[in-house]
């Protein structure tokens, strides 16, 4: 390994040491009561280290909320290339979307769960990316009504972002909530599975006013 490849792998380890620290940081105490400072106390850094990266908070939240995304995005695309028939890839996808909110549950809490401030906006490449996650959702349902497995009633995206609202609930409570109230859990696996029957079968009823 060269120097100058050798620098770069040192570089972008420092970046994802101050993306993790950041994250958990916010989460914690709140977008508006972390530092800069704070994030570089954090991995015992000076705080001018972080500035060379990020020149303040919001750069960084949108770069966590750009690599989530990009991450989440793959694995989308992994899926449709794996199953390309209409229709067949939804299953999988929902499963795919669930599992990576309960691999990264900080990154997702960060990216979903409107932990930073109000006056923080998503950059141009953020929303971007956002709107190409809820896509692959758009066309897997849009082949399943070309090919006649769900009644073309509504429109692919209304029903791509009432998907999206189920299976973020069904993360959301898997990440933050599962186990906790004395509630009567199912297992994980359970509720996952579950969720994929109730989601697939409802896109199988026509819509109704």
């Amino acid at each position: 390994m060269g120097t100058s490849e050798r620098r770069a792998r040192e570089k972008d380890a420092l970046r994802q040491k101050i993306l993790q620290a950041a994250t958990e940081l916010f989460l914690k105490d709140g977008f508006d009561s972390v530092t800069m400072r704070a994030i570089a106390d954090r991995i015992e850094y000076a705080p001018s280290t972080i500035y060379l990266y990020f020149k303040n908070k919001i750069e960084i939240v949108d770069a966590i909320c750009v690599e989530t995304f990009e991450v989440l995005i793959d694995r989308l695309h992994q899926i449709e290339q794996k199953f390309p028939s209409p229709g067949a890839p939804l299953a999988a996808g929902i499963r795919c979307y669930i599992e990576f909110g309960i691999e990264y549950p900080h990154q997702y809490r960060l990216v979903f769960g409107n932990v930073a401030s109000d006056s923080f906006t998503e950059s141009a490449e953020s929303n971007l990316l956002g709107r190409q996650a809820l896509e692959h959702l758009v066309r897997i349902i849009a082949g399943g009504q070309q090919a006649g497995h769900f009644p073309a009633t509504t429109d692919p995206a209304s029903d791509a972002l009432i998907v999206w609202s189920h299976i973020h609930g069904t993360t959301s409570i898997l990440i933050n909530d599962h186990g906790r109230y004395n509630l009567p859990w199912p297992s994980i696996e359970f509720m996952i599975q579950r969720s994929i029957d109730l989601i697939t079968k409802g896109l199988q009823s026509p819509a109704t006013p």
